[in-house]
């Protein structure tokens, strides 16, 4: 069975972080760990985090992107998976069981799910909905990782669990990344 550290970005997440990090603790296979990065944030996010029993980390200053904050995180990872996951995002309940099993195939080193968003009311809503769709999913559903935002040709995406919130999460093998950043 694989292991897998979830990693949370957040600055000034203190409104959006509960449900994200509630959606976490109720997965049907639980994180082996959660790792909130509290990014500067000069609302409550940290205590927040905190008061989920996550291990909160804090860098010295604001490191400026979603990515640094991540990046921040990895040393900590022990586990053979990391999980990004925007500190606005709601996950499947079986997010974590459905995404695992696709590491099983030695040739996967990624794997997401698929991305909807909660609200289409607004004009704007449906924009960002329609970007999601393009944006997350146009690769995989022609195939093609190659070229890509710097990813080897050797890549190769599965999809699974269909019912996310948000956000795009992302699984990875730790090793894979390491090397990416």
């Amino acid at each position: 069975m694989h292991t897998i550290t979830v990693i949370v970005p957040a600055h000034n997440e203190e409104e959006g972080l509960p449900a994200t990090l509630e959606s976490l603790a109720s997965q049907t296979v639980p994180p082996d760990r959660v790792l909130v990065v509290d990014d500067a944030s000069t609302d409550r996010t940290g205590e927040v985090a905190a008061s989920h029993g996550v291990t909160v980390l804090r860098p010295p200053r604001n490191l400026g992107s979603k990515a640094k904050a991540q990046n921040y995180a990895l040393p900590q990872c022990d586990t053979d998976l990391v999980l990004a996951v925007d500190a606005d995002t709601v996950l499947a309940p079986d997010y974590i069981e459905t995404v695992l099993p696709v590491f099983d195939d030695p040739g996967v080193s990624v794997a997401a799910g698929t991305v909807r968003t909660r609200h289409t009311r607004t004009l704007w809503e449906r924009g960002r909905s329609t970007e999601y769709l393009f944006g997350f999913h146009w690769h995989r559903v022609w195939g093609k990782v190659a070229g890509v935002s710097g990813w080897p040709a050797s890549i190769q995406v599965r999809g699974g669990a269909e019912r996310i919130g948000a956000c795009a999460c992302v699984a990875v093998c730790r090793h894979l990344w390491q090397g990416a950043c």
